[in-house]
């Protein structure tokens, strides 16, 4: 019994390898730490303690904030780890504008559609090339719904734009409705065009109409996954689109 106690102290004693990660959120945790949500390429996301990192000095306050690509590595086995190394390769993405509003929607997607310490590589490199995209002035609509289809097919809540549920190939000028969790059924009266969803599969957003129904469908998919809780992101975009106007 003693001996099994010490290994158990010996392994959350361990620090873990040295792993890249982004910062998807953070709260106070006392006068002087943090706690912060990681979402990092081999762990998925990651809670744990920056110890100091409040400090005025404290190097890890200017390293933990968003779209800032991260090393890291941390100490622990519970669900709240404590960070040991925080390094940065490079600055954060500069996002601005709808751009940051876009990124803080990532994020926010990342919090509640992953579950804690579930690894996805795939949602990984989707989320990094998407900053990248987003920080570079790219088409908004392209780069976010092209995340959105990544996530859902990584989560295993993916459907085919070029199939029916019945295996039958989409029709430009049918019409379809998507039955959660099976796919498109053709229907006269149907939300989606099925040239849309030819054009969504092919990346091709070239005409509003696309554009809309490609906003319409994932919003419709991430629905049932994210609850009624609406989304903090978008009363901000709302917000500021409106003080625009």
């Amino acid at each position: 019994m003693e001996t099994t106690n010490l290994n158990n102290t010996a392994r959350s004693n361990e620090q873990s390898v040295l792993c890249a990660a982004y910062l998807i959120h953070s709260r106070p945790f006392s006068e002087t730490s943090l706690i912060v949500e990681l979402f990092t390429e081999s762990h998925g996301r990651v809670a744990a303690v920056a110890n100091g990192a409040k400090r005025k000095n404290n190097i890890n306050k200017s390293l933990l904030q968003p779209f800032r690509p991260l090393l890291v590595s941390w100490r622990g086995h519970g669900d709240l780890k404590t960070l040991i190394r925080i390094d940065s390769p490079t600055l954060a993405f500069p996002l601005a504008k709808q751009y940051l509003y876009s990124g803080l929607y990532l994020n926010e997607l990342i919090m509640r559609l992953l579950a804690k310490e579930a690894c996805h590589p795939v949602i990984y490199s989707a989320y990094h090339a998407t900053l990248l995209s987003l920080s570079k002035i790219d088409d908004i609509e392209l780069t976010l719904r092209q995340f959105e289809l990544s996530l859902l097919s990584e989560l295993g809540h993916g459907f085919s734009l070029l199939c029916d549920v019945d295996g039958q190939s989409i029709e430009p000028n049918w019409r379809y409705d998507l039955l959660t969790e099976q796919g498109f059924i053709s229907r006269v009266d149907g939300k989606y065009i099925g040239q849309s969803l030819i054009n969504i599969a092919n990346t091709n957003f070239c005409d509003t109409i696309t554009r809309n129904h490609a906003k319409l469908l994932t919003r419709q998919a991430l629905t049932p996954l994210l609850g009624n809780k609406p989304l903090q992101s978008r009363r901000l975009f709302s917000r500021s689109k409106s003080l625009r106007n």
